[in-house]
């Protein structure tokens, strides 16, 4: 069943590249992805029946909003429970045009892992997928690491604080209402903050997190 051409507020593809700036190139991945994620969610449970609604902002404008705060040098990042994808493959759409990126997806699901790695083969992105629980993480730590709708700020910060490089920065999208979980976070970690106003939602949040410490060593 395909994707509407819009959202039910008319909000589409051509606003997308509006906001974001994204090339031509790079928006024609991210239909692909669209494509066969349509196809694949009919047999695995990989977005609400409902979301196709507000696919085009909820999702992919809400994905692609962070490619602003991934810089050219930034050339390593790890999505954190990715999923169906949002909004790791949707970076690594974008990042396909940058030599020497690449994006690692981390998702426990066999299932979805295989939908991830059948996307990231079919378009030919620089993706690679680990089938792992973020607390078995490899040892191999990330310029940058993204996380969407994940878990709670002080758990988020313990995961990001194992993938992370030294000098890395997470990029964490929460809601509005994040205060009272920065003040847990800070009894356990130290770090910079800047909160930034989300594009998709007045609702939503983006925490770029970096310096990251733990208070506990």
């Amino acid at each position: 069943m395909p994707w509407p051409a819009t959202d039910e507020d008319g909000f589409g593809p051509e606003d997308v590249i509006r906001i974001t700036g994204v090339s031509a190139e790079t928006f024609a991945r991210v239909e692909g992805y669209l494509e066969l994620l349509a196809e694949w969610r009919e047999r695995i449970n990989l977005i609400g029946p409902g979301e196709g609604r507000h696919l085009w902002r909820r999702h992919v404008l809400d994905s692609l909003q962070l490619l602003e705060y991934i810089s050219e040098a930034d050339k390593s990042v790890a999505d954190l429970g990715s999923g169906a994808g949002f909004p790791g493959l949707v970076i690594a759409c974008a990042m396909a045009e940058r030599p020497g990126a690449s994006v690692t997806l981390v998702e426990k699901s066999p299932r979805k892992s295989e939908f991830l790695r059948a996307v990231a083969k079919e378009l030919g992105l620089p993706v690679s997928v680990l089938t792992i629980r973020l607390e078995d993480y490899p040892g191999t730590r990330f310029d940058v690491v993204t996380a969407r709708a994940l878990a709670p700020l002080p758990k988020l910060l313990g995961y990001a604080n194992d993938w992370l490089k030294p000098s890395g920065k997470a990029l964490l999208m929460k809601g509005r209402d994040t205060a009272a979980e920065l003040a847990e976070a800070r009894e356990d970690w130290t770090f910079d903050l800047s909160t930034l106003d989300s594009l998709s939602s007045p609702e939503g949040r983006v925490l770029k997190v970096s310096s990251l410490r733990s208070r506990r060593v």
